[in-house]
């Protein structure tokens, strides 16, 4: 099997099950999200799991951290799970929110930090930093956008909750921007060994993809982020289809990364049997 093209077929597969909740009636489309989106991060944290036991050292880091990433994405989807940690802390629900928000982002950064450990290489290029430009715009865009600016000028008033979300804001961008060189610097990297890199680089798409879609949203359709959360999720959105398609591409991404060496040994087989 051509692992590319495997992964080209998984990611246009992955299209049906994320554009589905767009055509399914309210109640359908909120049971659906509500048990795809955990669902989809749970296949990917588990596959991220066990390509970390194939490798050794930097790379076992790497991808046990992006697993804990998507672990702890999975915990705040699950709607009876949160549910019960409302009820259990009260007053100190939104604290513990941001604390499992600020974890989550930790294991994202060491994860990125190991990746460029792996690779020798530390000059992005012309293409790279066109990248960089080109998803720093977006950032600019994202920080700046009225509702936010807002919020900023009157931030002297407001609490820690309403700090906490536009310092995460600014973590997203961040993160974001930090992520596009170490995705280059892998696949410069795989190049120069001649090996595939296309995977880690879909895996890092979905991911990007995951923390802007909800600014995207709120930008394009003109929405404040609080009324996304509070009437946008899990409706059958164009954002729950975005958020979806994010996740299962990165869980294609690591069964095709899974899979690599053992599909690249049987393609050697069948040439040698065909010569």
């Amino acid at each position: 099997m051509n692992p590319r093209l495997i992964l080209k077929v998984l990611i246009v597969l992955m299209l049906f099950p994320a554009l589905i909740c767009l055509f399914l009636p309210g109640t359908i489309a909120n049971s659906y999200t509500k048990i795809m989106h955990p669902l989809a991060l749970l296949i990917g944290g588990l596959l991220s799991l066990r390509v970390a036991s194939i490798y050794k050292n930097w790379l076992r880091k790497m991808f046990i951290f992006l697993s804990l990433f998507l672990f702890f994405m999975m915990l705040v989807n699950i709607d009876p799970l949160v549910e019960l940690l409302r009820a259990v802390f009260g007053n100190q629900f939104p604290l513990f929110v941001l604390i499992m928000q600020w974890t989550t982002y930790t294991m994202l950064v060491l994860c990125s930090l190991y990746a460029l450990k792996v690779t020798e290489l530390r000059k992005l290029g012309m293409e790279g930093w066109i990248a960089i430009m080109a998803v720093s715009v977006l950032g600019v865009v994202i920080v700046t956008y009225p509702s936010v600016l807002q919020q900023m000028i009157g931030v002297h008033n407001a609490g820690i909750y309403t700090i906490s979300l536009l310092l995460i804001r600014l973590t997203d961008v961040a993160i974001v921007i930090m992520l596009v060189p170490v995705v280059v610097l892998y696949a410069k990297q795989k190049r120069l060994e001649g090996r595939e890199s296309i995977t880690f680089t879909t895996i890092i798409c979905g991911i990007i993809l995951s923390l802007t879609a909800v600014y995207v949203y709120e930008i394009v359709f003109d929405v404040p982020l609080y009324v996304v959360a509070q009437a946008v999720y899990h409706t059958g959105s164009i954002l729950d289809a975005l958020y979806l398609f994010s996740y299962l591409i990165i869980a294609a991404g690591l069964y095709v990364h899974k899979k690599y060496d053992e599909w690249g040994f049987d393609m050697i087989e069948q040439a040698l049997l065909g010569g």
